[in-house]
Formats: C-alpha cells, structure tokens, sequence
C-alpha cells in the first residue's frame, strides 16, 4: 500500500518544475530584486524614473514567481488555476483600490468641514 506521491490526485502529473527551472526562477528574481534595490540606491534615475522602474520590475518578478514557483500556465489543463490566481488578483485589486478610495474621500469629507 505505497503511494506514488509525484501522481496528483487526479492520476497524472501536472508537470512541477524541475531543479533548473528553480534555479532559473531564483536567478531571475535575485537579478529583478537587484535591480529594485538599484534602481532606488543608485541615484541614477529620476523620481518618475524609479517609480516607473520599480512598478515594471514588480510586474516581472510578480511573472517569475507565478511561472516558475506557482507553474501556472496558459496550458488547458490548468484553465481552473489561471481562472482562481486571476479572480484572486481581481479581489486584491478591489481591496487596494476600495481602500484607497474610501479614505480619499473620508480625508477629504473631513477637510471640509
């Protein structure tokens, strides 16, 4: 009664990353958060230029870590997982941007009076 622990519960493998494709992942996000710290400690680039820099670099570590730490693809068999990480995004987005719009709009209610 020994289980094969690589199968899925669904009787097949769903294609986990191998040793190299970690390493991979774990170069890539070393050299996109390298690149974070840089872009604000070097000085060489203005405000605009980092705030851009850092939301860029935030999206392409957000597409490494999802890829080869999370392994959702755009593959069919995984058509539950992208549809469950992308209403995850949504339900944060709502969050972040909800919040931020109900204390602008209590900040400014208060400033009124």
């Amino acid at each position: 009664m020994v289980e094969n622990h690589a199968v899925s519960s669904h009787g097949e493998d769903h294609g986990h990353g191998s040793i190299v494709s970690y390493i991979v992942g774990f170069i890539l996000s070393v050299i996109l958060t390298v690149g974070s710290f840089w872009s604000v400690l070097g000085h060489a680039l203005s405000n605009s230029a980092v705030i851009i820099a850092l939301g860029v670099l935030a999206v392409l570590q957000i597409f490494v870590q999802v890829t080869f730490f999370l392994h959702v693809s755009a593959a069919p068999e995984q058509r539950s997982e992208v549809v469950s990480f992308l209403f995850s995004v949504f339900v944060a987005l709502v969050i972040c941007f909800g919040t931020l719009f109900v204390m602008h709009n209590v900040g400014h209610l208060m400033m009124a009076r």
